[in-house]
């Protein structure tokens, strides 16, 4: 829980704009929350100040299912039907009622006065009376709000209290036990501080940051993992000289489940913008090569840029994983194929993910991704190995899809390694992988000249 500053001082007010203004670039135009926080909150002059107003907008964009939840027991018409300005408004003024310890009167002044400057001046005065009521409403019902038993309505209970839509907490319960899904869920909304890949020198690289006052320390799996609470990426000397790259240490697990080892042919084919694929360029060494296939030109240029900053060499290529741009019999030691997915498991980082997706998404990205292992499969030599991998923990894009690669191609394939990486047991992104040993093919592959072993 973050200290709040004194709204009477002006900060506070400051540090609740900056807030808003990240909620805004989030809802209207799309931007990450992990890109849109730190920009709105960069000119606050005060260490403090930021790290309130980040606070308040992850937290606002994290609860939000709960806070619409609450708000809808004291409004009298849909919180949908609000304005979105208001509604921003309304929310960031009920989490810090629900959430973050503010004092009720410094939760509502403030956000009357951010009411008053959302709308024209001439409905200045009635946005602030509304704001005014609806969180008086709120802050008296506080502690008798009416949370759905666990025993009762376990998918109802597990999604309010710890902020998750319905239809995500009903998957992870087809997955694992009432308390494994409310630990996970409960980890994903804890923030996880800043995860770097050292490039070369690790103990240098923590030395470095410490020498710098971050309280850096090696990561409990990658050894090449470093964690850096409180730092920004975007400040350091380290990342911006290439000693250092921002990546997740779950990340950094799929590279090693990849079996990429100095020499290979690496083959991967969603890679912008471009973690993986420049850490397995890094694996594979100058006598080996990676290339990369991107389907956005502008994710394309972010890893030949990354791969210039770390000086490793990447062969980025852009076009569909479904029919990449390579040579026709073309095979490779090592294919990773990072696929698109709901992205449920980077909430710790981006909570409003879990708000974005559809249930109906999971089926549309899983055919998706079957496509794609497809064509990993063929671009596989016989004896190398083959990774899966998506961010997300839905049943849909992860074991089912194992389950029916193997159905389909299971004589020529060997499952190694199958893991779910977890935010409570692993202190991870929410990362799944399944990494397959290539066999021989029951019949030769056709190509322009033959099969290439």
């Amino acid at each position: 829980m973050s200290p709040a500053p004194d709204a009477r001082t002006g900060t506070g007010l400051r540090a609740r704009q900056a807030a808003l203004a990240a909620l805004a670039a989030v809802e209207d135009t799309g931007t990450w929350s992990n890109i849109a926080v730190p920009d709105a909150v960069a000119a606050l002059p005060e260490a403090r100040d930021r790290a309130f107003a980040s606070h308040l907008a992850y937290d606002t964009l994290r609860w939000e299912g709960t806070l619409d939840w609450a708000l809808g027991l004291v409004l009298t018409r849909p919180l949908a039907d609000v304005e979105a300005p208001l509604r921003r408004v309304l929310r960031l003024g009920a989490v810090q009622l629900l959430r973050s310890g503010v004092p009720v009167p410094a939760a509502v002044s403030t956000s009357v006065a951010l009411a008053r400057a959302a709308v024209p001046q001439g409905r200045a005065k009635g946005a602030a009376g509304f704001v005014n009521g609806v969180l008086r409403n709120l802050a008296r019902r506080l502690d008798d709000l009416p949370w759905p038993d666990a025993d009762v309505d376990p998918v109802s209970h597990l999604s309010l209290t710890t902020a998750h839509p319905r239809w995500v907490v009903a998957d992870l319960l087809g997955r694992f036990t009432f308390d494994e899904t409310r630990a996970i869920l409960e980890a994903d909304n804890e923030p996880p501080g800043l995860t770097l890949r050292a490039t070369s020198d690790r103990d240098g690289l923590l030395e470095e940051l410490r020498a710098g006052g971050i309280d850096a320390a090696p990561t409990t799996t990658a050894p090449e993992g470093v964690r850096a609470p409180g730092a920004d990426p975007r400040r350091l000397v380290a990342v911006s000289e290439g000693r250092a790259t921002p990546q997740d240490e779950a990340s950094m697990l799929v590279v090693r489940a990849s079996r990429a080892a100095s020499g290979d042919r690496v083959l991967d084919l969603c890679s912008g913008p471009g973690g993986k694929a420049t850490h397995l360029a890094a694996v594979v060494g100058p006598e080996g090569r990676v290339t990369g296939i991107e389907l956005h030109p502008h994710r394309a240029r972010l890893v030949e840029e990354t791969a210039a900053r770390l000086g490793v060499e990447v062969d980025v290529r852009v076009g569909d994983a479904t029919a990449p741009p390579l040579q026709g019999g073309e095979r490779f030691d090592v294919v990773l194929l990072d696929g698109p997915c709901t992205g449920l498991g980077t909430g710790r980082r981006r909570p409003e993910v879990r708000w974005r997706r559809q249930p109906e998404d999971v089926p549309t990205l899983a055919k998706l991704q079957r496509r794609m292992l497809d064509v990993a499969v063929e671009r596989t030599r016989p004896g190398g190995h083959l990774t899966f991998s998506v961010c997300t923990w839905t049943a849909g894009e992860t074991t089912e899809v194992v389950a029916d690669l193997l159905a389909r191609a299971g004589d020529r394939l060997e499952l190694v390694e199958e893991r779910q990486l977890r935010p409570d047991t692993d202190d991870t992104d929410g990362m799944y992988l399944a990494t397959f040993r290539r066999l021989e093919d029951p019949q030769p592959l056709p190509g322009p000249e033959g099969p290439d072993r």
